[in-house]
């Protein structure tokens, strides 16, 4: 491979460092040399200074250059013994609490070429959660998320696992392995920067979350970064949530404020003051099985093979009021109630910080007398949503816009819930009916897009992103998008764009 010239490789870190956070020390120099020239090459682009410019405004670049030089590579059932623990110990643990009819939202971050997510995919199934889940799946490379939606592999990605487990997921091909339907279906692939990207989010996806993986992520970033992600990764829990990270990756109990619990495989985190398990009752007194991969006598996937179920996890109907949620004497910190106004302003607020439980206080109590307007209830739902509470944030859904029915960014949030709920035909039409009340809402488009990639309408849901894409590449690429939790035009048009390539195809 032919040399970088040395000031382009130098600019190019400084400007990878300044967008990205990533850093690369004396032993990753050369990583980064082989990788700037790959990425020049797959760009077509062989002059060093036109290349820099190019890479410092357009997004597609930046995304392809943090691809080749981090190691994506992976495989599965990858540290098998947090995916005993999973098994075992985190999925029992979530249901005990969530309840046997809520789905259990379960998020891959940095996924590769899938093969994480889709080994996630297989335990939920041989636990019997596999229709109730939804596992989502992000990165930021492009031609990783293709070859995840592909979902074929090398018997390199199989290294470890079992015949038996191969034979039981894949059909064989040559040399190829190729996953059964009912596991490449269960996992949504979308596209996502963690350094630069706004989440959680429900424009992204990523909100609300049970549990989530994110290993050997961190170990690219800088300290600020790595604790700017590790905030928004805690953020992005449900109030139960757990996040797994890779055995290399820096400990988060004194960068953020979370709750430690150590486990078999390690630490895992949980929200602070949420712990399911506390640390001084720790996992690593549970009885001891062999790990998923190994198993001599492996379940019939039955989750997985059997027709999906009709299911309702959580009310989509008004709540009778009063609501416990909003009737004030159920809340606490009565004496510093203020008025309705101030109430919604505050909830704002600590929405926007990210406190979801005193943000759904404070909407809770604003909507009491809403004043004809919609705000207080559209912060509620969200904040609930976002706390995994999507029983209630049905629910106020429901009532809200049982009150407010020409509130666009109601009805979307109704197609969000109900696509949560497994009902994507009722999502469309949902989705639907925001864009006929405001067809500008970029991310109705996006919602629309998301249902119809689910029930596999491959052109409509193109069309439906593309859509997105068109507003938002007409706002400022640094304009917060209405309805999108502060994520910035740009990125979120970049995101649509790469969404509508993996739907159609068009980026294979």
């Amino acid at each position: 491979m032919s040399a970088v010239a040395p000031h382009l490789l130098e600019a190019a870190e400084r400007l990878v460092r300044r967008r990205t956070g990533l850093v690369f020390r004396e032993a990753r120099r050369a990583a980064l040399e082989n990788g700037l020239a790959r990425a020049m090459g797959v760009a077509r682009l062989t002059d060093p200074d036109d290349y820099l410019a190019r890479l410092d405004v357009e997004a597609a670049l930046l995304d392809d250059l943090v691809a080749e030089i981090t190691v994506g590579e992976s495989y599965f059932f990858r540290e098998p013994q947090q995916f005993r623990v999973i098994r075992d110990q985190i999925v029992p643990a979530l249901l005990a609490t969530a309840g046997p009819d809520r789905p259990l939202r379960v998020w891959s971050a940095g996924c590769a070429a899938g093969e994480e997510p889709y080994t996630l995919a297989i335990v939920l199934g041989e636990v019997g959660v596999g229709r109730a889940a939804h596992v989502v799946a992000t990165d930021l490379s492009r031609t990783a998320l293709a070859q995840a939606r592909r979902a074929v592999y090398t018997r390199w990605a199989l290294r470890g696992v079992a015949d038996q487990v191969v034979d039981t997921y894949f059909e064989r091909a040559c040399e190829r392995f190729s996953l059964l339907p009912a596991v490449r279906d269960a996992v949504e692939f979308r596209y996502l920067n963690l350094a630069e990207d706004a989440y959680p989010s429900l424009a992204s996806g990523v909100w609300g979350m049970d549990l989530i993986l994110c290993r050997n992520v961190l170990i690219y970033f800088d300290a600020d970064t790595v604790t700017r992600v590790a905030q928004r990764l805690m953020d992005s829990l449900s109030d139960r949530g757990w996040l797994l990270l890779g055995a290399s990756d820096p400990p988060l109990g004194q960068l953020v404020p979370c709750d430690v619990v150590l486990t078999d495989a390690g630490l895992a985190y949980q929200r602070p003051g949420r712990a399911v398990v506390r640390p001084d009752h720790a996992l690593v007194d549970a009885p001891r099985q062999p790990p998923a991969v190994t198993h001599a006598s492996r379940p019939t996937p039955d989750a997985l093979r059997q027709p999906p179920t009709v299911r309702e996890p959580f009310p989509l109907t008004p709540a009778p009021p009063p609501s416990p949620l909003v009737s004030p004497p159920s809340l606490p910190h009565d004496a510093e109630r203020g008025d309705d106004e101030d109430n919604a302003t505050e909830a704002t607020r600590l929405y926007g910080a990210g406190d979801f439980e005193r943000a759904a206080e404070l909407a809770g109590r604003a909507i009491r007398d809403d004043g004809g307007i919609p705000g207080p209830w559209i912060v509620l739902v969200r904040a609930l949503a976002n706390r995994g509470d999507l029983k209630a944030a049905g629910q106020m859904c429901a009532t809200a816009l049982d009150r407010h029915r020409t509130c666009a960014e109601l009805a979307y949030l109704h197609a969000v819930l109900l696509a949560e709920a497994g009902r994507h035909a009722d999502a469309v039409a949902a989705a639907r009916r925001a864009l006929y009340l405001d067809g500008g809402l970029a991310v109705a488009h996006l919602a629309l897009g998301a249902a119809l990639a689910r029930t596999n309408n491959a052109d409509a849901a193109g069309r439906a992103f593309r859509n997105a894409e068109r507003l938002l590449r007409a706002m400022p690429p640094g304009a917060p998008v209405p309805g999108a939790d502060g994520e910035p035009a740009g990125r979120l048009a970049q995101m649509a764009q790469v969404q509508r390539e993996l739907v159609t195809g068009a980026a294979n």
